[in-house]
């Protein structure tokens, strides 16, 4: 944190609008969280035992709400500890103004605990509005509206960061605003009240059975079960014309369809790893680092959205075919979604910022990544159970690390993407035909291995 490169974005006189702008997200990735993970979220049998009671569940469910508070209280103080602590190292920066900011960060942390708590006990109909027009306003701070910024807690955030500079006045109605802020919790007890039994116990058994799936080493197993059952497209019809690969397209398209929160998202996502990934070339030195792996890792992430259909085809990989094709024309197939989506939707802001001082090389060198992630989903999904032979112990000098093993196969593809793309990504600024070169030679390697593990899925 303490490095020219990453102190120079700190200290940027624009800042402040960053800052503004990532507490929003953060205030509408809250607010959407909610439905999936709430701040209460007790035990099976304690969600049986109080919140299925007579008795006003602002009582029996406040101590969970209060944890889950403590916890973004923790991490606020962390973070805002972390950042403004490199920018004492890095120059000065008035005193009172650092303190502020943490306590504001912590009231702050507050508005994200209530707004964590609508998202759960609110339905769509008013969550997701209510995160677009947050979202809104996180472009309106980015773009230094001012009335955003006097009328928003993270505008107020904003303007607390302003006030750190060696010369800048203390703004006061932030600090009176952010001191203000703790009595959103007086909704509390009425959003607490308003939680339905169903819905906690649904949400306690989902992440017990995750925390189980976690605990034996089977993530793919935990990231399946945070996907809620599908409840649109049931009579939509879907063709199956043309040759096969192109049906099968089409197949993965109608159920992409089914989830349209879950693909706009991943869509999204995708988009924005395009952007990442051609701004690395223009980037400064350890800037460059983070846009490119945060680039490939949220490129990796995103295609996961697309890849159900190639789930599917490996669970069912075996001696015999259920659609007498071979398991490597099925996975093949399937596998087309994914990669048409990476290389698709991350060219869209890869070619949007070319104008703004990208190098044209960046949309080829967008294609090679994409078909490169592709291959490495390919490979992850293949990869079948986790051999027993991993649990057995290691024996060191420090103690049993066989915990190592399976971390390292749980996260092979991972480690393989961010070491690959990643790091020839940031060569490509500088080297782009030996980097090219050193990816195309990933891309034979990766798909020689998924075509192996294939192979042995099939007999």
């Amino acid at each position: 944190m303490a490095s020219p490169e990453i102190l120079a974005t700190i200290v940027a006189p624009d800042s402040s609008r960053g800052v503004g702008a990532i507490a929003a997200v953060l205030a509408a990735c809250a607010v959407l969280i909610g439905r999936t993970r709430g701040p209460v979220v007790p035990s099976p049998f304690l969600t049986e035992f109080l919140a299925g009671s007579y008795l006003a569940r602002s009582d029996t469910l406040r101590r969970p709400f209060l944890i889950s508070v403590t916890v973004l209280a923790l991490a606020a103080v962390t973070v805002s500890g972390i950042v403004i602590g490199a920018r004492l190292l890095g120059g000065p920066t008035a005193a009172i103004p650092a303190a502020l900011m943490v306590l504001g960060s912590i009231a702050y942390s507050g508005v994200l605990a209530v707004l964590w708590l609508v998202g759960q006990s609110c339905p769509r109909r008013i969550t997701i509005p209510l995160a677009i027009v947050i979202l809104g306003s996180a472009v309106a701070v980015e773009t230094g509206v001012d009335i955003v910024l006097l009328a928003t807690p993270w505008g107020w955030l904003a303007l607390l960061w302003e006030s750190l500079g060696p010369a800048a006045p203390v703004p006061w109605w932030p600090v009176i605003a952010l001191a203000l802020s703790p009595l959103v919790f007086l909704a509390a007890p009425a959003l607490l009240n308003n939680l339905r039994s169903p819905e906690i116990m649904a949400q306690a058994r989902r992440w017990q059975s995750i925390g189980t799936l976690v605990q034996t080493g089977d993530i793919a197993g935990a990231s399946g079960a945070l996907r809620t059952p599908p409840t649109r497209g049931r009579h939509c019809r879907i063709s199956f014309t043309g040759p096969l690969p192109i049906a099968i397209l089409q197949r993965d398209l109608g159920s992409a369809r089914r989830f349209p929160a879950r693909t706009t998202l991943g869509s999204l996502a995708l988009v924005g790893a395009g952007w990442l990934n051609a701004q690395t070339a223009s980037a400064t030195d350890g800037i460059d680092w983070i846009m490119a792996l945060a680039g490939v890792l949220l490129a990796y992430l995103a295609a996961g959205v697309w890849c159900d259909g190639l789930r599917n085809a490996n669970e069912n990989v075996g001696p015999s075919s259920l659609y007498g094709r071979s398991a490597l024309t099925m996975i093949g197939s399937h596998a087309l979604l994914p990669g048409l989506a990476c290389l698709l939707l991350g060219s869209i802001d890869t070619i949007a910022a070319v104008p703004g001082g990208a190098p044209i090389g960046v949309l080829p060198w967008w294609m090679l990544v994409s078909v490169f992630i592709a291959l490495v989903r390919i490979l992850d999904c293949a990869k079948g159970p986790m051999p027993i032979g991993l649990l057995l112990p290691v024996v060191t000098p420090a103690g049993d690390v066989s915990i190592l093993n399976v971390i390292a196969w749980q996260a092979d593809a991972l480690i393989i993407v961010l070491t690959t793309a990643g790091g020839l990504s940031v060569l490509a600024s500088t080297a782009g035909p030996e980097a090219a070169i050193w990816l195309t030679a990933g891309i034979g390697i990766v798909a020689a291995l998924a075509g192996r593990r294939i192979r042995a899925l099939g007999n």
